[in-house]
């Protein structure tokens, strides 16, 4: 009777499919607010970058790497907090081979697979996502958010309708190394306030992406229907 697409993107590209207007419900993603947030000041020592995924090609864990590799000529101090496993052995060969290449496999911590989201982001101070091709509405990015943590990301589809651009975070070109190393950098130097970014983040998640109100949301639906 009803179809709930979950996020404005996706409710246009099924009715650009076909689907009557009226059948389609769009209730975003919601996740519950972090127990363990708080307010957020800037980091005084090394940064860490934590991309949080199921590692595979569309994912542009290669970008990161490679924008990795030109931060220390920055002047920036960062690690990477690599959460989650990969989609196969031959690509976490590649992964680990392009990264000892470029000389950053030093500054990389590979976490693997984990359920602890919460705990994992707690441990960083950027959630860096450089997906290559559109992510529907990320759970991964709701959950920073709601953790206080700002978020670096491609701009695909599904990824503006949470992340606004210098108010919760900043928003690159797909495939880019420069732009996601200028954008760490932006962070990192203040040339962006980083506590801003973390208010704003958790602010914009209280107020459209918690749990509650999408449940609130998918309860509505129900009731119509």
């Amino acid at each position: 009777d009803r179809l709930i697409a979950v996020s404005p993107s996706l409710r246009t590209y099924m009715l650009e499919r076909g689907i009557a207007n009226e059948r389609v419900a769009c209730v975003p993603n919601g996740v519950p607010g972090a127990s363990n947030a708080e307010m957020r000041r800037t980091p005084c020592g090394p940064w860490t970058l934590g991309p949080i995924a199921l590692f595979r090609p569309r994912k542009g864990t290669e970008v990161l790497i490679e924008s990795m590799a030109g931060l220390p000529s920055r002047g920036l101090d960062v690690r990477l907090r690599a959460v989650g496993g990969f989609e196969t052995p031959e690509y976490e060969k590649a992964i680990h081979d392009l990264a000892n290449r470029l000389g950053v496999e030093d500054a990389i911590d590979w976490i693997g697979f984990t359920r602890g989201v919460n705990r994992e982001l707690a441990k960083m101070d950027l959630l860096v996502l450089p997906s290559l091709f559109g992510e529907g509405l990320p759970m991964v990015v709701l959950e920073a958010m709601a953790a206080g943590v700002p978020v670096v990301a491609s701009r695909v589809e599904g990824v503006p309708e949470a992340v606004r651009h210098r108010e919760t975070g900043l928003l690159v070109e797909p495939r880019s190394v420069s732009q996601l190393a200028e954008a760490i950098e932006k962070i990192v130097t203040g040339n962006v306030d980083y506590c801003a970014l973390s208010r704003g983040a958790q602010s914009r998640h209280s107020e459209l992406f918690s749990d509650v109100k999408m449940a609130s949301g998918v309860a509505a639906v129900y009731d119509d229907v």
